[in-house]
């Protein structure tokens, strides 16, 4: 189950809420002071990638892109340039 964070607005608190990703939040009440008057906050969240990227024996340097002159333009300043 996921972590939900709340702020209510007649305590003026921010709580977490441990509550299945089906629950109504509309129905949910403040841990502190019992209130309706809670809003929903949109929250960051972290997820786990099964197999990523390959692990490298070594750093990987500018000698190991087979185009290095990408590297030697310059950098553009201004949105106009792009």
């Amino acid at each position: 189950m996921p972590l939900y964070e709340y702020f209510c607005e007649t305590c003026e608190q921010e709580f977490t809420l441990l509550q299945s990703a089906s629950a109504n939040k509309e129905e949910t009440v403040c841990d502190l002071c019992g209130s309706g008057n809670v809003r929903y906050k949109f929250s960051s969240f972290a997820s786990k990638v099964v197999g990523g990227t390959p692990k490298t024996s070594k750093p990987v340097t500018m000698d190991d892109y087979p185009n290095k002159d990408v590297f030697k333009l310059p950098i553009p300043r201004l949105r106009s340039e792009l």
